[in-house]
């Protein structure tokens, strides 16, 4: 009996479609907090309660007068030490990395979150990146900064780059960087979805789109 062809995965969007989106993609950009470790944040109430109105939480820290950026900067981090402590692993993230390293890509993490606690994470879910930029080095996003320079660091050209990330501010950093394709996961929002090349609903999409169009062996682009 003639066997018969497998049926592919359907995507949102017609993923299918762009299947060239990786095509000459040598690296991998990666958010940390809401794309790959899922920590709680309640921003507009953190925004709310250290009393920053500005498009950018550290921005907004960083112009309050001393004394007071002191110790809101002091809350923040009381804050975000709370939430590295139940932070948890998103499912799929450390499946997805592996996936990435078998296609030959190489990988940077990207994240806005502080030294201390990226380190933190990394070691307790076993993650590893050639490349690993948090905003303890100056830069950060909404900027397209910290891509370029995670791009530069890797030795791969912010054009032959993907970028993953969950948020506005991900998708605004990656499209000022230049990095093709730019990539959204885990979040609902259509206006924003449609700002990027992919969109994705979780990890294991985004996981089912590389092993179809880049493969294992990192021939598929």
């Amino acid at each position: 009996m003639e066997e018969r062809p497998r049926r592919l995965p359907r995507f949102p969007r017609d993923e299918l479609l762009e299947a060239q989106a990786f095509d000459g993609v040598r690296a991998v950009l990666l958010d940390m907090d809401g794309t790959l470790v899922d920590s709680p944040y309640d921003w507009p109430a953190i925004r709310e309660r250290l009393g920053v109105d500005h498009p950018s939480l550290i921005d907004g820290l960083n112009g309050l007068p001393e004394a007071e950026r002191e110790a809101r900067w002091r809350e923040l981090e009381a804050i975000e030490a709370g939430a590295t402590a139940w932070a948890t692993l998103v499912e799929g993230a450390r499946e997805l990395l592996e996936l990435l390293r078998a296609a030959g890509l190489s990988l940077a993490l990207v994240t806005n979150n502080s030294e201390a606690n990226t380190r933190a994470l990394l070691e307790r879910f076993g993650l590893d990146f050639d490349v690993v930029l948090t905003r303890d080095s100056g830069l950060y996003k909404p900027s397209s900064a910290p891509l370029l320079e995670a791009a530069h660091r890797l030795g791969v050209p912010p054009g032959r780059c993907a970028a993953v990330g969950d948020s506005r501010h991900d998708v605004a950093a990656a499209r000022e960087a230049g990095c093709s394709p730019v990539i959204l996961v885990r979040n609902p929002d259509p206006e924003l979805a449609a700002r990027a090349d992919l969109a994705f609903a979780d990890l294991r999409g985004l996981m089912r789109f590389v092993e179809i169009t880049v493969g294992r062996d990192g021939e598929g682009g």
